[in-house]
């Protein structure tokens, strides 16, 4: 009996680079599939390859036994597959129903001219939210949805267009407990239609709840593929890394100096209400929340890319009343992005000038950028934030762990005093978020304080001096590392008083 997706003996260089070295791998409908391993393992290149990105440099895809030809997009979609990507695919101005029939859409005869028939469009996208229970208007806008709901939108889109074979890549990142848990009942509604979901994840704690088979990756080739009803998680790590990982949040404890940062009374057009914190030199500071909670609102209201604001803010004891990007960085306040990684660099530009953009004073004279300065700069930052990279190679080409470690030598090059991190470790691996918590380490250890806004519990717990948790763009509760646990942060993260 064959499989539904068979990928045999596929092999993909980049230059001299090996990624894939003659990779087997076999899917069934109705199942999830995961596919775990490092940054750089190969797990996108195999699926790009798959969704007609790349061309394989040798190996054949058989589906439902028969030997196929990707050499594009189109052709991939046409075989009835679909890739979710990380990051958004979506025209936000748009409506659910437009994003879902973009390019495909229904189409009358009014005598003899053809229009889209938008009465059917409309009627048959709100016919998939029914079906997955999803409490949505087919006639809403994208950007009025949240992170969660436009992941349904994609998957939505991919089922329209009769796809057998659907892959996620880090389809959880940046949501929450709730909305991941949403996402897995969609997820297992749409496997009960005989689709194959192909989940690539670094959250290997979540493929219990969701995962039926997992693969393992390393270094290009498949190191391990085994029923998820018996794999041992502390094996899969092992397998993933190569090596033993003892210590998931490695939280060093550094002397907290006086107050670097406070905030008082801070809101801004309702998204955020009174809010009022400060930070101490050293300190990690976790901020979370459930999705509307306003975390992500407040990073920006601080950075001044949202304004005009009511409240304080104070930085080094100085009263600012008004705050925008110059400002805030100029008096040492920086931000660290999150899960879209576009929003912190230049990616067809240079490790070099990414690193060196956010203070280029430290490496001009009479107006000139001076190269040989550029260089040692950022080769010390490289090397100490173990990006192992040329300082040459564009940022596009980079893993999603060496483009947040480039983000971050961006920032300590610029002398940062307090570093807003939205989602600090989203959608690296294993080995890529311990290296990120150790830089973080170093950074309270020399006086740097870190305000870490993130959505995975465990995370918040294990590194932070202090919890703030926001509900509804309102703080409801602030306390030391010592009092958090999971549940109580959900229960106040719900609402709970």
């Amino acid at each position: 009996m064959s499989h539904l997706l068979e990928m045999r003996k596929i092999s993909k260089q980049f230059n001299d680079n090996t990624v894939l070295n003659g990779i087997d791998f076999v899917a069934d409908g109705g199942q999830v599939h995961a596919i775990i391993g490092e940054n750089g393992a190969g797990k996108s290149t195999m699926m790009r390859i798959l969704a007609g990105l790349f061309l394989p440099d040798s190996g054949e895809i058989r589906i439902n036994g028969d030997a196929v030809s990707i050499q594009n997009p189109k052709q991939s979609q046409e075989l009835g597959i679909a890739m979710i990507h990380q990051e958004m695919r979506l025209f936000q101005d748009l409506t659910i129903t437009e994003n879902v029939f973009m390019r495909r859409e229904p189409l009358k005869r009014v005598k003899w001219i053809r229009l889209i028939d938008w009465d059917s469009a409309y009627k048959e996208a709100q016919t998939y939210l029914d079906d997955l229970n999803l409490p949505l208007d087919s006639r809403m806008l994208v950007k009025n949805l949240t992170i969660a709901q436009q992941k349904f939108v994609e998957i939505i889109k991919a089922l329209s267009q009769d796809a057998k074979i659907i892959i996620m890549d880090e389809p959880t990142a940046a949501l929450t407990e709730k909305e991941t848990e949403l996402l897995f009942q969609v997820i297992r509604d749409v496997k009960k239609r005989g689709v194959c979901i192909i989940y690539i994840s670094h959250r290997i704690e979540e493929l219990r709840h969701i995962a039926d088979v997992v693969t393992v990756l390393r270094d290009g080739e498949i190191i391990e593929k085994c029923d998820m009803r018996f794999a041992d998680i502390s094996e899969l790590v092992r397998a993933m890394a190569g090596k033993e990982l003892s210590d998931r949040y490695p939280k060093l404890k550094v002397k907290l100096g006086k107050e670097i940062l406070r905030v008082e009374g801070l809101s801004y057009e309702g998204r955020i209400r009174d809010i009022s914190f400060d930070v101490r030199r050293g300190e990690i500071l976790g901020i979370t929340g459930l999705s509307g909670s306003g975390r992500s609102t407040l990073a920006k209201v601080l950075f001044g890319i949202h304004q005009p604001f009511q409240g304080t803010i104070w930085l080094g004891g100085k009263p600012f009343f008004s705050m925008n990007p110059h400002l805030a960085q100029k008096n040492g306040l920086c931000y660290v992005t999150g899960v879209s990684h576009d929003e912190g660099l230049i990616l067809d530009a240079s490790i070099a000038e990414n690193i060196t953009l956010s203070n280029l004073e430290r490496i001009s004279s009479a107006g000139f950028i001076r190269k040989e300065k550029q260089s040692v700069y950022s080769k010390d930052l490289i090397e100490r934030l173990g990006i192992t990279a040329d300082e040459h190679d564009l940022v596009k080409n980079l893993s999603g762990g060496k483009q947040k470690k480039v983000i971050l030598a961006k920032w300590l090059f610029s002398n940062a005093k307090v570093l807003l991190m939205e989602e600090p470790t989203a959608g690296i691996d294993i080995v890529s978020k311990i290296d990120i918590y150790n830089i973080m380490n170093e950074l309270v250890l020399s006086g740097v304080s870190i305000i870490m806004i993130s959505t995975n519990i465990q995370e918040i717990i294990g590194l932070s001096d202090r919890i703030v948790v926001m509900y509804k763009g309102e703080i409801r509760g602030i306390f030391p590392k010592g009092e958090a646990t999971q549940e109580r942060i959900l229960y106040y993260a719900s609402g709970g008083e």
